[in-house]
């Protein structure tokens, strides 16, 4: 299953989705991130995460990621700060409708090809766990 939330950096809004699946763990079935070692996924925790880092955004941390693809610029930034993402979209809604007109998506894996063809640095997120405030590099 795939789960996407919203978050709004400056005038944009994406929508970050991640991977997570249900697994039987001690005889209790748990809703748990496919993409991470930390096998918990809490709703919440993932709200409280994306308000944080809405709330520190800086176009110009974004820009040292890439200073020429805006989308991608934001995107790397996102995935530095949520290392357990599948995929991040842009959708640009249309002013007479309401509807998105434009919707783009970059999965997880172009984000680490395009990581590495460009050499850019990421932060070590291996000790990130969603429940645990102190180990979000926000």
């Amino acid at each position: 299953m795939t789960i996407e939330k919203r978050i709004k950096l400056d005038n944009n809004f994406y929508y970050v989705a991640v991977d997570v699946e249900y697994k039987v763990i001690d005889n209790n079935t748990m809703l748990c991130l496919k993409n991470s070692d930390n096998e918990y996924f809490d709703g919440g925790d993932f709200s409280k995460l994306l308000e944080r880092i809405e709330e520190t955004y800086e176009h110009e941390k974004a820009l040292k990621y890439d200073s020429k693809v805006w989308f991608m610029a934001d995107a790397l930034y996102l995935y530095d700060r949520i290392p357990f993402l599948s995929g991040i979209k842009d959708a640009h809604i249309g002013s007479n409708d309401n509807l998105p007109y434009s919707i783009g998506y970059i999965p997880k894996d172009e984000l680490d090809s395009y990581i590495n063809s460009h050499n850019i640095v990421m932060r070590d997120n291996s000790n990130f766990k969603l429940f645990d405030e102190r180990t979000w590099n926000i």
